[in-house]
């Protein structure tokens, strides 16, 4: 993040993912959802290698944080193994990083080589996904197997990282994915400020960038477009008056599951199913130990209305007795 004089903040987030995992959509629709007045032009850049590839750039106008006029560039990284010294090149000083991952369940081995070269990029600054403000969006959610994204997660080996299912076409998370990388990004900079205020404290105090980055990308949204439920859960519009309620909030999103992560940022409606109603089982997930003497299988099924929901079979295992002993 750059500032000029303590006046200007001017981040970078790059969304980074496979060739089709959806990152151009997610600037499409953030550039659809803002107010003009708050979104500059949508731009197709042309790289150095090949002019005929082209990634997008939009930026984001804020206004006024705490008094510090504030401003983010949302760029997504250009698919293609020859265009790797470009995605590498858009990683130098970067703010964040969206990884966009494809959930299908074929596209597997693509996103964790992808998330490899990520970590290999940053590592060419000096830096880790772990010491980078990082948000996953597993888009085309709907033509997923649930348990595929279980298993992605669970190879990415990812902790303390908020994670979205979406689908990016329908606008779903979109914003929700925008939002939270925003928060962790300005929290980011400004314990960074801290820091070297406390480094330095015979240094004239510069403004550290505040929270507020949710509330003005809600103001910035298309009056006549209603926010989704999804996309801006309520935990999200909180107000967050400190930097300590701040911290909190985002510390409630970085959750060890995705899953979990997703549920407590924006829970899912619940579908009562009455006893008499037919259900059909979906998919099988991973068992796994749920303790010395019981195993937890999760199970996706479906009811006679097409409502799925997921459910845990926990089976408890007893001694057998041995007739015969």
């Amino acid at each position: 993040m750059n500032e000029s004089r303590g006046v200007e903040v001017n981040a970078r987030i790059v969304y980074w993912g496979v060739a089709g995992a959806g990152k151009r959509t997610n600037l499409r629709v953030i550039h659809a959802k803002l107010r003009p007045d708050h979104r500059g032009e949508l731009r197709e850049l042309p790289t150095r290698l090949d002019p005929t590839v082209t990634y997008c750039m939009l930026p984001i106008e804020l206004g006024e944080v705490g008094g510090v006029r504030t401003r983010i560039q949302v760029l997504s990284a250009p698919s293609g193994a020859e265009q790797a010294p470009t995605r590498k090149q858009l990683l130098d000083r970067v703010d964040g990083v969206v990884f966009v991952a494809d959930a299908r369940r074929e596209r597997l081995a693509e996103n964790l080589a992808s998330f490899e070269e990520l970590r290999s990029a940053l590592a060419a600054y000096g830096r880790s996904p772990e010491r980078v403000p990082l948000v996953i969006q597993y888009n085309k959610r709907d033509l997923s197997d649930p348990f595929a994204l279980e298993e992605l997660h669970r190879k990415l080996g990812l902790r303390g990282v908020a994670a979205f299912e979406a689908v990016a076409k329908d606008g779903g998370a979109v914003l929700q994915t925008l939002t939270t990388i925003s928060k962790r990004v300005i929290r980011h900079r400004r314990e960074e400020t801290e820091r070297e205020a406390a480094a330095a404290p015979a240094a004239p105090p510069r403004p550290s960038s505040p929270p507020g980055t949710t509330q003005l990308l809600t103001r910035a949204l298309e009056p006549e477009l209603e926010p989704d439920p999804e996309a801006l859960a309520p935990e999200l519009l909180a107000e967050e008056d400190d930097a300590a309620a701040t911290a909190a909030a985002a510390e409630a999103l970085f959750e060890p599951s995705f899953r979990e992560a997703t549920r407590a940022a924006a829970p899912e409606p619940e579908i009562p199913l009455a006893p008499d109603r037919l259900l059909t089982v979906e998919s099988l997930g991973v068992p796994s130990l749920a303790g010395r003497t019981s195993v937890r299988v999760p199970v996706r099924v479906r009811d006679a209305k097409g409502h799925t929901r997921e459910i845990a079979l926990r089976i408890e295992i007893d001694a057998i007795e041995d007739k015969d002993a």
